[in-house]
């Protein structure tokens, strides 16, 4: 095994003796080393494979400042979200959870707590990606000491959702969770309940589920205005369902007053008609 390019006194990229690229850690194990010496492999402490070009070189300056156990914490994060989704992920992920679970380590030590305030629905719209979240901090505090709040889970949860949907050219998971977090709250405001609790699971799930393929519509350029087919066109006339429009309607003006997005009448009649369903449903359950 020999130098090919050293990165510190404790990181140097390196050939095998098959040819093959990898980074390697250790205590001295670059120190004094000139390209083509022999490596000493009894200093090894931590070898990977070496990622695309622009991904090692950015992983190279991260690890001149980041211990490298914060890397095999990434690592072994990546290979776990793998398992769970059966999907390849975009190869950039494991430099920005290096990078993130380092500083969030960080913060902690110095007392510092960052909430998250899309927990709820990260749990909801991802639960997969949740759960990898919860082993990244349970691995953490394994390997670091530190104890992170799930707030922080939630955080390695969208990092693992931007990475599937990088992977395949798609949009980004932060938005759809922002664009659900906004309009679920802006309804539960509006009727001052809490949906989420009081409705069955069924009809909340349904117009939760509504919602969010909505998002994913906008932010893959999919969302574009329809005909709307008279059955809906009674919805939106209907009297029995004026609470329910003026709840729409409010959103609506609001929500192109913040994303600059119109909601259209088709996508405004199949909400009033959920919320009308949820409505329903908790004062059927209150008799």
């Amino acid at each position: 095994m020999f130098i090919k390019r050293g990165i510190n006194n404790n990181v140097s990229f390196v050939v095998d003796d098959k040819g093959k690229e990898l980074i390697v850690t250790g205590r001295g194990i670059a120190f004094g080393k000139h390209v083509g010496d022999e490596v000493d492999e009894s200093k090894i402490e931590y070898y990977f494979p070496v990622l695309p070009q622009e991904i090692s070189s950015a992983m190279a300056k991260l690890l001149v400042n980041i211990p490298i156990e914060y890397y095999a914490i990434a690592n072994d994060i990546v290979d776990k979200a793998k398992s769970k989704l059966k999907q390849e992920l975009n190869q950039s992920l494991i430099v920005a959870l290096t990078d993130h679970i380092y500083r969030a380590v960080e913060q902690a030590k110095k007392g510092i707590k960052i909430s998250n305030p899309l927990i709820l629905d990260i749990k909801r719209i991802y639960p997969q990606e949740f759960e990898v979240g919860l082993f990244g901090i349970k691995l953490i505090r394994n390997m670091t000491g530190c104890i992170l709040a799930e707030d922080e889970a939630a955080t390695i949860a969208l990092h693992v959702v931007n990475s599937e949907l990088e992977n395949k050219g798609d949009f980004n998971g932060y938005r759809v969770v922002e664009i659900v977090h906004w309009v679920t709250n802006y309804v539960f405001d509006y009727f001052k309940i809490d949906f989420a609790e009081k409705a069955d699971p069924l009809y909340y799930q349904r117009f939760d589920t509504h919602v969010r393929f909505f998002a994913q519509r906008i932010l893959d350029n999919d969302y574009k205005e329809n005909d709307v087919n008279s059955s809906l066109l009674v919805v939106l006339s209907d009297k029995q369902y004026q609470r329910e429009k003026d709840c729409v309607n409010s959103l609506s003006a609001d929500f192109a007053q913040k994303f600059d997005i119109t909601i259209y009448q088709e996508e405004r009649a199949y909400l009033v008609l959920h919320i009308h369903n949820m409505l329903k449903n908790i004062i059927s359950k209150e008799k």
